[in-house]
């Protein structure tokens, strides 16, 4: 076995060197494509949210004029209930029964 002159120790460097610079390349490529491919899911996931939080915004919206009109009826309907407990206690006070 002889002893590896400097040419050929520089051409082992260079060509190990153009190995890793290709391997280093490519491996690049594949995270810049995953990362490309992990931004469009990404904002897929976003688009799928935002369509979702704007129909829950909908049936919010929906439910709120729901209840403003069961609070408008309770509302009503307490105040008939109120009239009619006090009109009774009225009669029941002031005006003599005529037998």
């Amino acid at each position: 076995m002889s002893d590896p002159t400097n040419q050929e120790l520089k051409e082992l460097i260079l060509s190990s060197d153009k190995k890793f610079k290709i391997h280093i390349s490519n491996l690049d490529k594949k995270i810049d494509l995953q990362f490309l491919e992990l931004k469009s899911d990404i904002k897929s996931v976003e688009e799928r949210l935002s369509g979702e939080i704007k129909r829950m915004e909908e049936k919010v919206i929906g439910i709120d004029k729901r209840l403003g009109n069961e609070e408008f009826i309770s509302r009503g309907a307490l105040t008939a209930v109120f009239i009619s407990v006090a009109a009774g206690v009225i009669k029941y006070l002031f005006f003599e029964p005529k037998l």
